[in-house]
């Protein structure tokens, strides 16, 4: 944990400016999105109504949109997006939407509701999480992150810190694709995710490591918010 000050309470933080140092920078995934890095300042704004409004339709996609986010649609070894159960649960949340932001908003709603907000220690696997119904913020991601794929949204984790009662902890949470990237907190039950939520890596578990790094180094001094 790194201590941060106290931030409003009972609210969304819907902007923050952060100062990191102590250690560099430049091969975290600071930059972009929500995001805007200036030196050592870092801001975070939540995002607005009007990019929360999907660029397509899930029966209309643009032709090139499966190969611009094939990596973003994929199934992978934790991720069993095509898995009966995985992708019959997906369709029955989705219902008969076709807006990536309403099913995007099921997704969430669903995940934060139906498991239980327990500590674990091991790699989580979405078909896993989806039998065992509970686990912390890496199991909610991969298990949303596995939905939102199987209905054909491009999802992606993101890993960083997140504020929590004065202090920055290690968290994890999903980004999916509308008319942006829009980060969702299916832990937290937030969509999309407050600004005190600062990415430092996008592309799944198997980068989660490089967080490592920030361990005993990172001085983080919140400038400002809103």
């Amino acid at each position: 944990a790194i201590a941060a000050g106290a931030l409003p309470e009972g609210e969304a933080i819907g902007s923050l400016r952060v100062r990191l140092r102590g250690t560099p920078l430049e091969s975290f995934d600071l930059d972009g999105g929500r995001q805007t890095l200036h030196g050592d300042t870092l801001f975070v704004g939540r995002e607005s109504p009007s990019t929360l409004l999907a660029s397509y339709r899930l029966n209309e996609r643009p032709r090139n949109f499966t190969q611009r986010f094939q990596a973003e649609l994929a199934e992978e070894p934790l991720l069993q997006v095509n898995n009966r159960q995985i992708v019959n649960l997906a369709v029955r949340i989705a219902g008969n939407s076709r807006d990536p932001r309403v099913v995007a908003e099921r997704i969430n709603r669903w995940v934060y509701d139906s498991l239980a907000k327990e500590i674990t220690v091991t790699v989580p696997s979405a078909l896993q999480v989806l039998r065992d119904r509970r686990g912390d913020c890496n199991e909610h991601t991969q298990l949303y992150v596995a939905l939102a794929r199987a209905v054909g949204i491009p999802a992606r984790v993101a890993t960083g810190l997140a504020y929590v009662n004065g202090k920055f902890y290690y968290h994890a949470w999903p980004e999916v694709w509308l008319r942006d990237w829009v980060a969702v907190d299916p832990t937290f039950g937030q969509f999309p995710a407050d600004a005190a939520h600062l990415r430092f890596v996008s592309g799944g578990l198997t980068r989660q490591g490089e967080l490592l790094r920030l361990v005993g180094t990172l001085q983080l001094e919140v400038l400002g918010t809103r």
